[in-house]
């Protein structure tokens, strides 16, 4: 063997014996945190919030990070605020330490609703600790035991599918730590849970949508009415249109303000389409009449008294079904 080749084998078993002999990185403690809903209430669209009244509760080992781990004074809400604390426990169950506490807390939403009012939507809560790193402390979900509560109800809404989950969340800053450098990522564990929402039935968009429905197809009415009988010929399409307008100001009152129109929103502008369609539509019949063209002037208005109607009724109709899917 030569020197080159003996130095380069002592070279390398030096390198192994140091590298087995470093201490291997520490793991993060398991923090084991559990849920449970009792309420929904107080939903606000319009507002991008509601309430919620749950139940959570951790469980740890009181070691290394976790020594003075004090997780009712340390998790963070990351998507809304805490509004109330109440039965909080904290005790030893054998050489676990545990804590709960019943909360209230306002959650903020930015709700989907392009589909409104046939919308569905999940419900999520974030929770993070806003004192310990990914690397010092880890969360677990209790899955056997977090659930929704049987009492659980929202007039309106189906309340189902509960789901909890833990991940790693990465933020792109050091939040002004001048330790750390400057492009450096902060990672924290965090716990979602949530349900889903869906509406019970179709009583809420029966209520929004029938005025502007009804309100069309009692415009197309003038159809059936003599154009030189101008007051209730132009009146009915008047009418109608001021109804609609009422309607669409009750929709855009449920729902924040955006550019996105919602399948209520385009059903309201799909309707003053077909309302000022008759109105043209009547004015020409009104100018035929008077040229003394009555044959002219009944047959549109033959015909009108059925394609109005029915192309009204298959694009709202479409708008509706595609909601669904």
């Amino acid at each position: 063997m030569s020197f080159k080749t003996a130095l380069r084998a002592a070279w390398m078993a030096l390198v192994l014996a140091v590298g087995l002999a470093a201490p291997a990185a520490a793991e993060p403690a398991k923090v084991v945190v559990g849920t449970y809903i009792n309420k929904m209430q107080e939903v606000s669209f319009k507002d991008s919030k509601f309430t919620l009244d749950f139940y959570i509760w951790f469980r740890w080992k009181a070691v290394g990070d976790l020594a003075d781990y004090k997780p009712l004074e340390s998790m963070d809400l990351i998507n809304g605020r805490i509004d109330g604390k109440t039965a909080v426990v904290e005790k030893k169950i054998g050489d676990m330490n545990y804590s709960s506490a019943r909360l209230t807390a306002t959650i903020f939403k930015t709700w989907t609703l392009d589909n409104f009012p046939f919308d569905r939507h999940r419900i999520q809560v974030h929770v993070e600790d806003s004192g310990l790193f990914a690397d010092q402390l880890v969360f677990e979900p209790d899955l056997a035991n977090s659930r929704l509560g049987d009492e659980l109800a929202l007039p309106g809404w189906n309340l189902s599918g509960f789901v909890t989950e833990a991940v790693a969340k990465v933020y792109k800053t050091n939040y002004g730590d001048t330790s750390l450098p400057t492009d450096a990522q902060s990672t924290y564990s965090r716990l979602t849970f949530g349900m889903d929402m869906t509406r019970q039935g179709y009583g809420s968009a029966v209520k929004l949508l029938s005025t502007v429905v009804f309100a069309t197809l009692v415009a197309f009415v003038a159809f059936g009415i003599r154009p030189v009988d101008v007051d209730p010929r132009f009146g009915l399409g008047v009418g109608a249109l001021f109804a609609v307008a009422a309607s669409a100001f009750v929709v855009a009152s449920t729902v924040p303000d955006s550019g996105l129109l919602t399948v209520a929103d385009q059903v309201h502008i799909i309707a003053m389409g077909f309302i000022f369609a008759s109105v043209v539509q009547s004015a020409f019949c009104l100018k035929w009449d008077e040229a003394g063209e009555e044959a002219k002037w009944k047959t549109v208005d033959k015909w009108s008294l059925i394609v109005f109607p029915l192309l009204f009724l298959l694009w709202t109709g479409g708008l509706v079904l595609r909601a669904f899917r």
